[in-house]
C-alpha cells in the first residue's frame, strides 16, 4: 500500500503545476492525506533519496492549497490564471519559507519570481521594517532593489506575508570580477547597508550585485536593534561589515575618494524625501495586515526617525570635511 500511495503523491507533485482550480485543489489536499498515511509507516524515513524528494515535493503542494497560488499571481499583477501559467520550485535556503515562481504567458515570455516569507513570520515578531525596506529600495523607488509585491497567504493562521521579488537579472557580487567591477557602486551598497542597518546582505555575495553597472540589493535581513537605528558614525558603530576580496577593496581606496562618492550619492538619492515618501504608501498596507500593530509601529517608526537622522548627520559631518 505504501508504494503505491507514493507513486500516487509523486505523480500529484510532478503535474501539480499544470492543474487548475478545483482540480487543483482537490489533488493537492488528497496528496497530503496521502503524506500523512506514509508517515505513519517507516516507508518514508526508510530511503534517504524517498525522504529528500518527499521533502522538494511537499511545499510545492502545500503553496497550491487555498488560492495561494492565485495570490501570487494577483500579486505579480497577472490576472488571469487561465492565460498564464505559474510553476513553482522550493528554496532550501535560509530560515525563511522560499519558492521560486516562473509565470510564463504560453508562448515566449516567461517572468521569475523569489517568494519568501517576511523575517520572523513563525514567531510573534513582526518585521514589517523589511517590507518598507524593500519598498524603499524598490526599482521605482530608490532604483537599488527589485520590483517587489507583497502578498497574504490565505491558509496560514498567523499574521504573515509573503514578499514577491521579480528577477532583474542582476550580477552578483560572487560573479563580479576585476574587470567588471564598479568600484562606486561597492561602495554604494556598503553606504546603503549601513545607512539602514542591513545585514546578510554585502556581506553575502548571493544578495547583492551590480545592475548596468548600478548597485543592487536582492535579499537581506535587518535585525532589531535595542539601542536604535540611529548611527552617528556608520564606518566606526556598524561593526557587522567584514568584507574581502572586491568589497574590501572597494571600500578600501582612499577615504576622501569614498567620502566623495558618498556625498555624492546621498545628493543623488534624496534619501529623505523618498523614505517618507515610501512609508506613507506603505502604512495602510501595514495597518491591514498586522495584528500587532501597537509593539511593530513603535519599533517600524523608531526606524524611520533614526534612519533619517542618521542621513541628516552623515550630511552634516561630510560637508564639514570636503
Amino acid at each position: 500500500m505504501s508504494e503505491a500511495d507514493w507513486k500516487k503523491f509523486v505523480e500529484i507533485g510532478n503535474a501539480i503545476d499544470k492543474m487548475r482550480g478545483v482540480t487543483r485543489t482537490e489533488n493537492a489536499q488528497h496528496a497530503l492525506l496521502l503524506v500523512q498515511m506514509l508517515r505513519r509507516t517507516e516507508f518514508l524515513v526508510g530511503s534517504k533519496e524517498r525522504f529528500d524528494f518527499y521533502a522538494t515535493l511537499l511545499p510545492k503542494i502545500a503553496f497550491y492549497l487555498d488560492g495561494n497560488a492565485i495570490a501570487a499571481l494577483d500579486a505579480s499583477g497577472s490576472f488571469d490564471e487561465n492565460q498564464f501559467h505559474m510553476s513553482f520550485s522550493p528554496k532550501k535556503s535560509g530560515i525563511q519559507s522560499r519558492f521560486t515562481c516562473d509565470v510564463s504567458d504560453g508562448r515566449s515570455q516567461t517572468t521569475r519570481y523569489f517568494i519568501k516569507t517576511h523575517h520572523h513570520y513563525l514567531s510573534t515578531e513582526d518585521n514589517l521594517k523589511e517590507l518598507l525596506i524593500y519598498q524603499f529600495l524598490n526599482l521605482n523607488r530608490l532604483g537599488i532593489g527589485p520590483d517587489v509585491h507583497f502578498f497574504v497567504p490565505s491558509n496560514i493562521s498567523q499574521t504573515t506575508v509573503c514578499i514577491a521579488t521579480k528577477d532583474c537579472h542582476l550580477t552578483l557580487l560572487s560573479h563580479l570580477t576585476k574587470d567588471t567591477v564598479n568600484t562606486k557602486a561597492l561602495v554604494q551598497l556598503d553606504l546603503i547597508s549601513r545607512i539602514l542597518c542591513l545585514c546578510d546582505c554585502t556581506t553575502n555575495s548571493s544578495n547583492c550585485g551590480q545592475l548596468n553597472g548600478k548597485p543592487m540589493i536582492v535579499d537581506f535581513c535587518i535585525k532589531h536593534q535595542s539601542g536604535g537605528y540611529f548611527k552617528s558614525d556608520i564606518y566606526q558603530e556598524n561593526t557587522e561589515f567584514n568584507y574581502s576580496e572586491l568589497m574590501a577593496e572597494a571600500v578600501g581606496i582612499p577615504q576622501e575618494q569614498r567620502f566623495l562618492i558618498v556625498k555624492g550619492s546621498l545628493e543623488e538619492w534624496n534619501l529623505v524625501e523618498v523614505i517618507n515618501e515610501t512609508a506613507l504608501e506603505m502604512h495602510q498596507m501595514i495597518l491591514d495586515i498586522i495584528v500587532t500593530k501597537d509593539k511593530v509601529d513603535d519599533d517600524l517608526e523608531r526606524c524611520i526617525r533614526d534612519v533619517k537622522e542618521t542621513i541628516r548627520i552623515l550630511s552634516e559631518s561630510l560637508s564639514a570635511v570636503l
